[in-house]
């Protein structure tokens, strides 16, 4: 299993074309060779954030946001997946209109209609569930009702959002082995009521066996991640890619 840092986690230092350089030159610093990307903002030239991967040898393998941005931005997404090298069009989230059993089923139909127009490019696209997805619907679950639906969807599965909805996250893995192509790795504590996100590792999220299960399971990548910080974003990412690392060499 390869590890690296998902994109996302540097969000307000990713605002300009100095920011996107410097954040990329820290990344390879602190010894990532994997990325996801997400919310590098689009006025950055998507040549600048390819010619950043190509200095600093770090490879992308995916894109991600929002579905329904994605939707609305098929052309950006698909150039900056084609122009870094990603492998993976990753959309997260259930919109609102479709929250219901007919809209899940129109959500299926949207996705692949997505894949048909992702086709001639080479990519392949991704879920990437968020807790709120999983809510029941009509009595059913929602995001088993996708992912059962469309066998040939690959998943992202965000190891924190499983987590938080109560789900055994080693059962989950487990339960898609095969088609979890990338996990994300994010940790939290909760002190007085209010959740602060933390390193990878340092949180109350209990990761034991969790790592195994997902070498088990065929992962192919699994990045850290943390949007929201108190201290330097990227020693906090640092001390969290080191961690997984840790983690995956002792259950190697």
């Amino acid at each position: 299993m390869k590890t690296g840092i998902q994109v996302s986690s540097f969000k307000p230092v990713l605002t300009n074309e100095a920011q996107v350089k410097n954040a990329f030159a820290q990344m390879k610093a602190m010894g990532c060779q994997y990325v996801q990307l997400q919310w590098i903002d689009p006025s950055v030239p998507i040549e600048l954030i390819a010619a950043c991967l190509k200095e600093t040898g770090i490879q992308a393998v995916s894109v991600q946001d929002f579905y329904e941005v994605v939707r609305q931005n098929r052309q950006y997404y698909v150039d900056l997946n084609a122009q870094t090298g990603g492998k993976w069009m990753c959309v997260s989230r259930i919109p609102d209109r479709l929250k219901s059993r007919e809209g899940l089923s129109a959500y299926v139909q949207e996705l692949r209609a997505l894949q048909r127009e992702l086709d001639p490019y080479g990519q392949k696209l991704c879920y990437h569930a968020v807790s709120a997805d999983f809510a029941p619907l009509d009595g059913i679950d929602p995001v088993a009702y996708l992912l059962d639906a469309m066998p040939e969807l690959s998943i992202c599965a965000d190891l924190y959002h499983i987590n938080k909805v109560g789900l055994d996250m080693q059962q989950w893995i487990r339960r898609y082995a095969g088609r979890v192509c990338m996990v994300h790795f994010k940790d939290a504590q909760t002190a007085n009521g209010t959740e602060q996100l933390v390193p990878a590792g340092q949180g109350d999220i209990n990761w034991t066996g969790v790592v195994s299960a997902c070498a088990q399971a065929g992962v192919e990548y699994a990045f850290v991640e943390q949007e929201r910080w108190t201290r330097d974003p990227f020693v906090c990412l640092k001390e969290a890619l080191d961690w997984l690392d840790d983690q995956l060499k002792a259950c190697a």
